[in-house]
């Protein structure tokens, strides 16, 4: 047993009507969207992939919503563009061109919004081509690009993509203490038995994130460990648990070796804050050989603890000179 009554609002794809704090960006994309090219930054946790995916579902385009970091090369993002264009399955069998071909014929016959939401990690991965590409088109859809890493995108493109993009960008701000209490409140309102949070619960919480959901996840985790009262000393004693919950929420999107990656560095963080990428990829190596894993190669391994860094579960500061040249600092972030 526990307090959670309705899971559903706590669950991070759950769009409220009302998002806290956010009626200027809200009445921007509601003007734009379909209109022109947008791009849409700010850190994680400030309501971009709601404000947006509550924006797609009272447009009357027709729209289509890439996760980067679900569909992270183009070939991925292709299938799944033509998939929901076509509302049909769309298989490995197709040759890029092809996937490219059918989509053109798409946009030809009706115009279309496209939301590539963690875009950082399609450019890391494979580059620019899938915007050149949709940029490019004919009848060109309206592309609205969200980023948390990359805030000036013209500096991240080349000049032939940028042009022909020629996004107008807006930042979302970090959420203040007050209006993640806000969320929190309403949130546990939705979900939660009567009086079964501590209004010293929420307080704690409240100031200790500026990223909404993390903050979520801190509830519904403290929620799922009592049968009585989500209490200000439940959720002190459930701080590392939840910060637990929501790394796994990120890295079940990803491969088993960002996993081991991840928990190399956390395991070598116990014994040192900051650790060398070369200490990194030899626990690494171990970690994956004790699970019989086919071990990656250093490079491969280094674009991982990038895509990492851009998920803000670790930070690393690169330091250059000295008997090693240039070194990477890897720190665990920590809730």
């Amino acid at each position: 047993m526990t307090v959670i009554e309705d899971e559903t609002p706590l669950k991070q794809e759950y769009i409220p009507e009302e998002i806290v704090g956010k009626k200027q960006e809200e009445k921007f994309l509601s003007e734009n969207l379909e209109h022109r090219n947008l791009h849409i930054h700010g850190p994680r946790g400030t309501g971009k992939t709601h404000l947006v995916r509550k924006a797609l579902d009272e447009s009357e385009a027709r729209t289509c919503y890439i996760s980067g970091l679900k569909h992270r090369t183009q070939y991925k993002a292709l299938q799944e563009i033509l998939s929901q264009l076509t509302r049909d399955e769309v298989s490995s069998g197709y040759h890029t061109s092809e996937l490219q071909r059918k989509i053109e014929e798409h946009t030809e016959v009706m115009d279309i919004v496209v939301v590539l939401d963690e875009l950082d990690f399609l450019l890391l991965n494979d580059g620019e081509d899938l915007l050149y590409f949709l940029s490019r088109l004919p009848n060109r859809p309206k592309i609205t690009a969200i980023t948390s890493n990359a805030e000036n995108l013209q500096e991240q493109l080349e000049p032939r993509t940028y042009s022909s993009l020629q996004p107008r960008r807006i930042q979302f701000e970090p959420y203040t203490g007050e209006q993640i209490y806000e969320i929190l409140a309403d949130r546990a309102s939705k979900s939660l038995a009567k009086k079964s949070v501590h209004r010293n619960a929420v307080t704690y919480i409240a100031p200790s994130t500026q990223n909404a959901e993390i903050a979520l996840t801190w509830l519904k985790t403290a929620a799922k460990n009592t049968e009585n009262a989500v209490t200000e000393e439940l959720v002190k004693e459930l701080r590392h648990n939840a910060f637990e919950a929501y790394t796994a929420g990120k890295l079940e999107h990803l491969s088993q070796h960002h996993e081991l990656l991840y928990h190399a560095v956390e395991d070598l963080a116990e014994e040192d804050e900051a650790v060398n990428a070369g200490e990194v990829y030899q626990r690494y190596q171990s970690v994956a050989s004790e699970e019989d894993v086919s071990v990656l190669s250093d490079r491969r391994i280094s674009d991982f603890l990038k895509q990492l860094e851009k998920l803000g579960l670790i930070n690393a500061d690169y330091h250059y000179g000295g008997k090693k040249g240039k070194t990477r600092e890897i720190q665990l972030n920590r809730l």
